[in-house]
Order: structure tokens, then sequence, then C-alpha cells
């Protein structure tokens, strides 16, 4: 399955494009990108709710197509993730191999053999727009409240597995708003993931941008002693061995915080009601459970 997908994706790009450096910039990144998580989440939306027939390729590739520039976007955008091979470009060039990918993810959906093409081509835009709507209120960086944080965290993340799972159940004819639902506390479930993986790296310490993460809305309360040695820490110019003397002290003043568990607890949250929300699907079990086993 994986294969047939990155195929029809390379197939998108040659077929679709004439200017021989623009595909060969596109086919590396696709080349680069192993995992097609996503794009999984289509297939199996597809398969769960019945669907049978080829058409699920191009629909998946569509998907990681436009994951993909999403991802680019986001990452000009934070000016992160400097090992990908985009942010080793010039700016302008990534930036325009990002938007022809988005394009022709949108042109994949119109060449769909389906009666449902114009409904999957209308949630491509609508989930787009909301995730975009999210990466804004992520880089105005003015969220002052855990609502508000955990609202954008679901429209950032969440929105694009809604995107994936929904438009494959609708490639299989099929509609049930329950989808959508546990697609956003799916995202939310990876977004603290995310979150949790990012108190670790040191490489992501910006003490000038103070980014109103789940973590750092935490860590402003000050609920204790190490709460507030972490926000001095992350309001400074010093690096972790600097202020911490060492990794390990750093690790364990973050456990001590509480700030660990919270993360925790938030995650696991989200995932029990997304689990809830799947067991009520109007499908057979062993449906059920694979959407559990992929998703979760």
């Amino acid at each position: 399955m994986i294969n047939l997908i990155h195929q029809e994706m390379n197939h998108l790009i040659v077929s679709k494009l004439t200017n021989s450096g623009l595909k060969e910039l596109l086919l590396s990144f696709i080349a680069h990108k192993k995992a097609l998580n996503f794009a999984q989440l289509t297939w199996i939306h597809y398969q769960a709710f019945g669907g049978k027939g080829e058409q699920i390729y191009r629909l998946a590739a569509a998907v990681e197509l436009l994951i993909l520039s999403f991802d680019i976007l986001d990452d000009l955008e934070d000016q992160d993730n400097t090992e990908e091979p985009w942010m080793q470009l010039d700016y302008s060039l990534s930036l325009n191999a990002a938007t022809t990918l988005y394009t022709l993810s949108q042109s994949a959906i119109l060449t769909l053999h389906s009666s449902h093409k114009v409904e999957i081509y209308q949630s491509f835009l609508k989930y787009s727009l909301l995730a975009m709507e999210g990466q804004h209120d992520d880089l105005e960086n003015n969220i002052t409240s855990e609502e508000h944080c955990l609202q954008t965290m679901k429209l950032k993340s969440g929105s694009l597995i809604a995107l994936a799972s929904v438009c494959g159940m609708q490639l299989a004819g099929k509609y049930d708003t329950k989808v959508e639902e546990y697609s956003y506390e799916i995202g939310l479930a990876a977004q603290t993931e995310n979150d949790f993986r990012d108190l670790f790296n040191p490489h992501k310490k910006d003490s000038s941008s103070k980014k109103q993460s789940l973590a750092y809305l935490y860590l402003q309360k000050k609920y204790n002693n190490h709460s507030n040695d972490l926000f001095l820490f992350y309001n400074s110019k010093q690096d972790i061995q600097q202020f911490f003397g060492s990794l390990e002290s750093y690790k364990q003043k973050l456990l001590n915080a509480g700030i660990l568990q919270y993360l925790n607890v938030i995650k696991q949250v989200a995932i029990n009601r997304a689990a809830r929300i799947i067991d009520s699907l109007n499908l057979d079990q062993d449906q059920i459970d694979r959407i559990k086993s992929t998703i979760l």
C-alpha cells in the first residue's frame, strides 16, 4: 500500500509539471518522506466504511502531498527542523516547492473518478483553512489561557487528521460526524506529545519567542519552586547545561514541577475521549478495532 501511494505521488508530480528542476526537487522531498501516516488514515477509513477500488491511492497521495506542503510551510514559518532538506535550500525555493505541492494536491482531487469528489474537495478546503487558522494563532503567540491553547492545538493538528480521515470515508460514499470528532481529539493528543518531546530538545528552547504552549502556560502559574525555576530558565539566555548543570537535573526539575504529569493527563484524556467515540461508530467490531489500532 505504501509503495503504491509513493508511486502515485511521484506520478502526480511527473505528469503535471514540465520544469525539470522543480520536478527533481519535489521528487527528492517525496523520497525523503518515509512515513505516510496521513495516507494510512485515509486508506483505513476508506476500507472501514466499505470502500473498494483503486481511486483510494490517488486520494491518499493527494492527502500526503498536502501534508508535505504544510510540513514545509510550518518549518519555514517556525524556522526549525533545520535538518530537513527544504530547510537547507534558499527560502524562496522551498516556499515555491510548498505552494506547488499544495496546488498539486488540489488538482489531484479534481481528477478522481468518483461521484463524491466535490464533497471531498470541499473537505480538503474546509480542513486546510481550519489548520491555517490554528497555525496563525500559534504564530501570533498571543495565547493566554489553557482553553485557547487547547483549541489552537486541535485546529492546527486535528484539522489535518480530520481531513485525512473524513476524505477517506467520503470516497467510500459514507459520512459520520463522529470521525471529525475523534480526529480532533487525536490531534490534541499528538500535539501534546510533540510539546512533551520538545521539552527534552535543547534546540527548541527559544528565550526570545517564549512560545505560549501548554507547558509554558503551566509554568506561568508557578505552582511550586520547581515551576518557578523552569520559568526563569525559559526566559533566560542560558542553555540547559549552564542553568541546571546537567540534562538529568533538568529532567528531574520537569518531573518535580509536575509539568510532565500535566501534559500526560491532557494527552490521555484526549485519547480516552477518542476511543469512546470510535467505539460508538456504526461499524463492525473488526473495523472499529482496525481504526483504533491505527489512530490510537
